[in-house]
């Protein structure tokens, strides 16, 4: 009888987590202006972004069809991205938290997206006929919700200073 007790109150635990998740999950989605970040309890250091399943498939979409053919179907980047390429290029990057795509705030990586990186030394083509600032938004979104949590969190203190410095008159 004891182990049937046992197995009942790990079904109730269960349960009891399983709500608390769902409750968690709804609640916490679009409690922050920029519609990407949710700030999690008191601690500034504690961040995650926060689910949008229709962003996040558009973003998958228009990312297979515009970035997937050079930066890999989940980000990866290509092979040896540091090396320069034979022409003196720079490879495309991981946008998977592996690169450095995530040491840039939002209106740099949204810049990079629209006029692509000829003047930087790199191949990526402006996409800025091509795309509308949502659909960069939405390419962004998926590509953010492939980082890691601890790099999420990174990138997310930088984009804050970053926007108080905008708004300070620095760039």
């Amino acid at each position: 009888m004891k182990g049937r007790e046992m197995h009942i109150n790990k079904l109730v635990l269960s349960g009891v987590f399983g709500v608390s998740l769902i409750i968690t999950a709804c609640s916490d989605q679009g409690s922050q202006q920029t519609g990407i970040a949710n700030p999690v309890g008191e601690k500034a250091d504690v961040i995650q972004l926060s689910y949008d399943p229709e962003k996040y498939t558009k973003g998958l979409e228009l990312y297979q069809g515009a970035c997937a053919s050079c930066h890999g179907k989940q980000g990866e980047g290509a092979l040896n991205w540091q090396q320069k390429a034979t022409q003196g290029k720079a490879k495309p990057p991981p946008l998977n938290g592996t690169g450095h795509a995530w040491h840039h705030p939002m209106h740099i990586l949204k810049g990079v997206v629209r006029n692509g990186t000829a003047r930087l030394g790199g191949n990526m083509p402006a996409w800025k006929d091509k795309l509308t600032d949502e659909q960069i938004q939405n390419i962004l979104y998926w590509m953010q919700s492939q980082w890691p949590k601890e790099i999420y969190n990174a990138w997310y203190l930088n984009n804050q200073e970053a926007l108080r410095n905008r708004a300070r008159g620095k760039k």
